[in-house]
Parts: C-alpha cells; sequence; structure tokens
C-alpha cells in the first residue's frame, strides 16, 4: 500500500512539475513577444519621425507637388492601393513595393527603406508618403499639372481652425485666396524577427 501511495504521489508531484514548466514557457514566450511588440513600434516611430522631417525640409515652393519616387513621396493619395496587404489578400497587384522594388501594377507604389537613429537591430523598416490629392500639382491651382484634370486636396481651412485645437477637413476645391494647411499620410512598415509586422500610419497637416 505504501508502495502504491508512493507512485501516486511521484506522478502527482510530475504532472504539476510538467504544468510549471509549460506556464514558464508561455511565460517566457508571451515576454519575447511583448518585447518584439515595443521594439517594432520604437522602430516605426523613428522611421515616422524622418519622413516627418523629409516633409518639413521639402516643403518649400513647389517642392511636394510632383512624386518624389526615390524618397517614397506620392504627391497622390493613391486610393486603389492596399497598403497593408490585408484588403484585398489574394490581389498583390494593388500592394506596395515595401522593399522599394519596381512594380508595375494597378499601385506602383514603393516605399523608401530607412535606417535611422532608433530603429532596433534585426528590424526593417520603410514608409510611403501620400499627399491627399487627386493629382499631381499645385495645390492652390484648379487645375492639376495635366492642365486638365481639376485640383482636389484635403486640406484645414485657415478659417476652421482659428481659435481651435480642432480643423474641419474639406475635400473640395479651395479658392486661391484662401489659406489652408494639406493633409499628408505617412504609412510605415517594420519587419522583425520571428516573422514581426508592424503597420503604423499617422496623418499630419502641412
Amino acid at each position: 500500500m505504501a508502495l502504491i501511495v508512493v507512485l501516486v504521489a511521484l506522478l502527482l508531484i510530475s504532472f504539476a512539475s510538467i504544468s510549471l514548466l509549460r506556464s514558464t514557457d508561455t511565460t517566457t514566450l508571451i515576454a519575447g513577444n511583448i518585447g518584439f511588440k515595443q521594439a517594432s513600434l520604437g522602430s516605426a516611430d523613428a522611421a515616422t519621425e524622418a519622413a516627418l522631417v523629409w516633409l518639413n525640409d521639402h516643403n518649400t515652393a513647389g517642392g511636394l507637388f510632383l512624386d518624389n519616387v526615390a524618397a517614397g513621396y506620392y504627391a497622390t493619395s493613391r486610393d486603389q492601393c492596399d497598403l497593408t496587404g490585408s484588403n484585398t489578400p489574394t490581389d498583390t497587384l494593388d500592394d506596395v513595393g515595401w522593399l522599394h522594388e519596381d512594380l508595375e501594377n494597378n499601385c506602383n507604389l514603393r516605399a523608401l527603406v530607412v535606417t535611422p537613429a532608433g530603429v532596433a537591430p534585426g528590424y526593417t523598416v520603410s514608409y510611403v508618403i501620400n499627399r491627399l490629392c487627386n493629382a499631381e500639382g499645385d495645390n492652390a491651382s484648379v487645375l492639376a499639372a495635366d492642365g486638365v484634370t481639376p485640383m482636389v486636396c484635403s486640406h484645414v481651412s485657415s478659417d476652421s481652425i482659428a481659435g481651435s485645437t480642432h480643423g474641419g477637413s474639406d475635400y473640395t476645391n479651395r479658392p486661391l485666396s484662401s489659406a489652408s494647411q494639406l493633409y499628408f499620410r505617412i504609412t510605415t512598415r517594420v519587419l522583425g524577427p520571428r516573422n514581426t509586422v508592424r503597420y503604423v500610419q499617422v496623418m499630419v497637416v502641412l
């Protein structure tokens, strides 16, 4: 009887040890995943800051009127593009070239791969900037750069933000005399260890 009791006790102790081991492994895995998540978020923030610096540096007369593919900047919103690849997972023709590969498809957006300070080791970050306009050209003009297409941009009018921290968006043609700030969309993708993929998107006004 004593032998049977000891064997049962050993069996119970073995089950408890296995359960503790599995719990420890799960905790370690969760902690590692949280670490990857935080590292990818910090890397995305660093890339977004780099995109903001580029926008500010080129926010001069005509500096943002036309596409600059080498810099990952596009003067149009490209609404047909699937930025994260999740809207149409079976259709790659509308995806973004996040590694700046040369694409000839329905989207034809090539992101810029950057390595700013703050990117964690082992992570690859890239971004694409879109001016929220329907065509290239001077956003203050009635017509786009082709001289035919009506210029339509998403902007915040100066009178809508006076005395307030919030401004209303306007998607119509604005008069030449109206002062406004344009909307720009920055989309950042981060690739990391263990197939980590993170997308971060911000809207800025200039």
